[in-house]
């Protein structure tokens, strides 16, 4: 049998590996059989822990040769470009090295990690120092290529496999050893170590990041001062790994540093816990580091809002007094808070918020005495916030929380509309740092401002904000026609509004900002707001003025505040030097008639009768102004009223409706559809009184409007069409308030809407026979009198105005003429035996001698027959149409020549001078004498006691 190894066998081969390795020359490597020499090695650093020391030592040569000989190889490949072969027995030894250890440290984590991982980190220390001036990559080179540099070398790499299988096996255990030799080393050999740092970081993110900030406080809590921890190289350290962790693993930082300070948060186990020194610095730590690196104060203030909060604060004020001897003074603190603050690149809309929400919280749960001392220092700290960054960008500093603000605008809008005023009023501030470099956050703001705001306070920062001396008046786009105002209701209108035009979306509310613009206007009106004496708002709504009057003409659910918002601009006026474009002029023009046949229809009686104000207002100036708006406004409002489907607003009967749908497809028009060209008989008359089958065509009755209301609209209309013929200047206005050749433009508009054929339109009146001729227009016109009630109230407006009745001389030619042919064909009936037929001709005939007598184109006694004819046959109402009124008017052409103008500015004819001949009332006086009996009393005033 083979006899088992003894102590003595064991000691005997201790003795003489020991010998062997003291024997190989080890300061001459080279010399020596280094395979050998290092199994000797790696056997005595298990089996002898005394001799440790030497064992590293002697790794460490090893290792420092290997990474020699690589940045040698490295130096002769850019010289020459020659690529060296790395040596065999260097790789064997490294190898085996490698091998060893790792066996060690997975049969003992806990007795071998940490001394290995402080050994290969000491190593990779002096050998990233030592070579780093010698290498093609300086010590400023950018980290990523300095690691790809080092992982390259075999040497290298294995130490830094070795330290990452010491933190693997002391994962889950305890690696604050590792951590604590990570720092230190990284405090001796940085920046030269700093690859080494960010690959272990890369390996272990969150493990390394929670143990070096554990470390980095732990260190920090040293220090009884906050000086005394000021320039610690240690936390510097900490810093620089975290920094390099930042770029990849930023989400990992902000989550360990949130979860410290929760730690912080908690309560202690007992009053002599050891982890409440800790507890109590961790916040003034966090702020130490986010003071030594910008990177770190970046991924804290991204989730500022999920660490502090009101609950937090009030848990921190526990930690205030301890706080304040440790900074020294509380303005220490103060300085520091700002200064960080200050810095931050983003979230810093965060910070503004929670100032202002300690400054307005009314739910606190602490003494009322320390509730008023956070209020107060929240309200220091945010004032001097807001005074640093005036003064930085007075003095054109740059200051990275303004750059923070930018991205968090929505927020800001939001704090515009704030129910407390420091918050709006702060909110303005930061609206105006911002606009300073930036016009569209500007504009952005105020739109949301003016689009939103409901208030008087909200709104007037609109005016604070546009006003402010931060914003430069000379340079586009204030110095622009219309300023930042006008290009924000600029991009409103062309995009708000065209888009809801252009699709099928529900309509856009712009309700409130026109209720807005509005306010402002009167604002500046009122000449109470010294800010708006420079007329900002005038020449913003100058400036869109095309697109507003565009918009008032198709936008019917904020008609009534733009037609306000237009009748305040009070355009064109002498106080207003604008100079208004043909566009503009017919938009406003056509935009104002709409809205009156809206308002016709409107059903609200208040803005119904507020918006017939406005009309008449905005066309009286529109039409003294410019004579195209004139002619426009009086057609528009003629045509529209007369002949289009608003006609029926004044009473109109529209002989379009009829029951049977078939009827719709009239004859002609389907003849029409086969040949462009139809035969018709020598008198071109179409009649369609039925349809073949179906019988004759039914009219159906629409629904008729109250009286009242036709009546009011009627009233409305005259308003308007006077209005529209008003005199430029009201000076010039004596007892006639009109301009004549207005009321002549309105007479001759109707006979061109009423009067079918040019033909025969002149003012003489023919011979009464001539009417056979004419009486098929005749008959149109008529009938056009018949189903418009409204062009009687319109001849009677031109009669008031006497020398314009004149140019209607062919609507009344045609009245009479048909009148007397009715007449004729009524028989031998009077009163007595009338019917409905009778009674419509009797009162159509007193229209007709009513609206020549009011326009005296019929002098007395002629002129007062109204009063007659109710009692006369219908023979003797011929005689009198025949041989009073239409040879009057025959020999006596109604012409404006016979009319003088007298001193007051009102043209008439002296009855005197103008009394007809007995020619023409002859007739008139036997068929009153006939009727003595009843008509003695008007007999006497006509023929005896004539009035002189």
């Amino acid at each position: 049998m083979t006899s088992q190894p003894t102590a003595v066998h064991y000691i005997q081969q201790d003795i003489d590996e020991v010998l062997s390795f003291l024997n190989n020359p080890q300061q001459q490597l080279d010399q020596c059989n280094l395979i050998e020499l290092t199994k000797s090695a790696l056997y005595l650093l298990k089996a002898l822990p005394s001799v440790r020391g030497s064992l590293f030592e002697y790794f460490s040569k090893i290792f420092t040769l290997a990474a020699s000989k690589y940045i040698i190889g490295i130096e002769n490949e850019i010289n020459t470009g020659q690529v060296s072969t790395p040596s065999e027995v260097d790789e064997t030894v490294v190898s085996e090295i490698h091998s060893s250890m790792v066996n060690l440290i997975s049969e003992a984590p806990q007795a071998w990690s940490p001394i290995i991982s402080t050994w290969s980190l000491e190593l990779l220390g002096e050998i990233s120092s030592n070579f780093s001036t010698r290498t093609h990559i300086s010590s400023t080179a950018v980290l990523n290529e300095t690691l790809q540099l080092w992982m390259g070398c075999r040497a290298t790499r294995t130490l830094v496999d070795i330290n990452t299988k010491c933190l693997s096996s002391l994962m889950h255990s305890d690696t604050e050893a590792c951590i604590k030799a990570l720092l230190d080393t990284s405090v001796k050999h940085s920046p030269n170590f700093d690859w080494v740092v960010a690959h272990v970081g890369s390996c272990f993110p969150f493990t390394v990041i929670i143990r070096v900030l554990s470390c980095g406080l732990k260190e920090f809590c040293q220090n009884k001062f906050y000086e005394q921890s000021h320039n610690s190289p240690k936390l510097k350290s900490v810093v620089g790994i975290l920094g390099h962790l930042a770029g990849s693993h930023a989400d990992d930082i902000r989550t360990a540093i949130f979860e410290m300070f929760q730690w912080s948060m908690g309560p202690c186990k007992k009053v002599g816990d050891l982890d409440k020194p800790p507890k109590k610095r961790t916040i003034p730590y966090i702020l130490q580091l986010s003071y030594l690196s910008s990177t770190l104060l970046s991924s804290i203030c991204k989730s500022l809002k999920d660490i502090i909060n009101i609950e937090v604060i009030e848990k921190l004020t526990e930690f205030l007094e301890d706080w304040c001897k440790f900074f020294g003074t509380a303005e220490t603190l103060e300085d520091l808070l700002m200064t960080l603050i200050l810095q931050c690149s983003t979230g810093g809309i965060q910070i503004v918020k929670l100032f202002l929400e300690c400054i307005t919280n009314e739910n606190w749960t602490l003494a009322d005495n320390v509730v008023e001392g956070i209020k107060e220092k929240s309200k220091k700290l945010l004032s001097n916030l807001l005074v640093e960054i005036d003064v930085s960008l007075r003095f054109k500093r740059p200051i990275h929380i303004v750059e923070s603000f930018s991205e968090d605008i929505s927020e800001i809008n939001k704090l515009l509309l704030s129910k407390h005023k420091i918050e709006h009023m702060t909110a303005a501030r930061l609206v105006v740092f911002l606009g300073r470099d930036n016009p569209s956050i500007l504009i952005n703001s105020v739109t949301f401002i003016l689009k939103n705001s409901q208030t008087a306070d909200h709104l007037a920062l609109l005016i604070k904000i546009l006003s402010h001396e931060f914003i430069d008046k000379s340079k586009p786009p204030y110095c622009d026609e219309g300023g930042y105002l006008g290009m924000l209701l600029q991009h409103i209108l062309c995009r708000d509004i065209q888009k809801f035009f252009t699709s099928n979306q529900e309509t856009i509310d712009l309700s409130q900002m026109w209720e807005n613009l509005l306010l402002l206007l009167r604002w500046e009106k009122s000449g109470k707001v010294p800010m708006l004496k420079g007329q900002m708002i005038s020449r913003a709504l100058y400036a869109n003025l095309e697109t507003i009057t565009s918009v008032f003409g198709s936008e019917i659910h904020h008609m009534h505040v733009i037609a306000e918002l237009l009748d305040k601009l009070e355009i064109p006026s002498a106080n207003t030097p604008l100079t208004l474009s043909v566009p503009i002029i017919l938009n406003l023009t056509q935009s104002t008639v709409n809205y009156f046949f809206a308002c016709c229809a409107s059903q609200d009686g208040g803005n119904k009768l507020r918006g017939f104000k406005k009309v008449c207002s905005i066309l009286k100036r529109l039409c003294a102004f410019s004579k195209v708006a004139k002619v426009l406004a009086l057609r528009e409002l003629l045509e529209r009223a007369l002949f289009r489907s608003d006609n029926v607003l004044f009473g109109a009967i529209n002989t379009e409706n009829y029951t049977n749908d078939n009827t719709k497809k009239l004859l002609l028009k389907q003849n029409k559809k086969i040949s462009k060209t139809i035969p018709l008989t020598k008198h071109s008359s179409v009649f369609n009184g039925g349809i073949i089958g179906g019988g004759k065509r039914k009219f159906e009755q629409p629904e008729e409007l109250p009286s009242e209301v036709i009546s009011a609209n009627i009233s409305e209309l005259i308003n308007t069409i006077r209005a529209c013929c008003a005199l430029p200047n009201e000076a010039d206005a004596k007892y006639c308030d009109l301009s004549l050749d207005s009321v002549t433009l309105v007479s001759l508009l109707l006979v061109q809407f009423v009067s079918p054929d040019v033909m025969y339109n002149g003012l003489p009146w023919p011979e009464e026979d001539f009417s056979k001729v004419t009486v098929e227009r005749d008959l149109a016109i008529t009938k056009f009198f018949k189903n418009m009630p409204l062009l009687w109230e319109l001849l009677n407006f031109v009669a008031v105005y006497r020398p314009a009745l004149c140019y209607c001389s062919v609507l009344l030619r045609a009245l009479t003429a048909i009148l007397i042919h009715q007449w004729r064909s009524m028989g031998d009936k009077n009163r007595a035996n009338a019917n409905e037929h009778f009674n419509n001709l009797l009162e159509t005939t007193i229209r007709v001698v009513d609206t020549m007598a009011l326009g005296q184109l019929l002098p007395p006694p002629l002129s007062s027959i109204r009063d007659v004819f109710p009692h006369l046959k219908s023979f003797e109402i011929v005689a009198i149409l025949k041989d009073g009124i239409w040879f009057y008017m025959r020999d006596h052409v109604p012409s404006p020549a016979l009319f003088t103008l007298d001193s007051n500015g009102i043209h008439w004819r002296d009855p005197s001078v103008a009394r007809p001949q007995d020619v023409y009332t002859n007739s008139l006086r036997i068929i009153l004498q006939r009727n003595i009996k009843s008509l003695g009393d008007v007999y006497s005033k006509m023929f005896i006691n004539i009035a002189k």
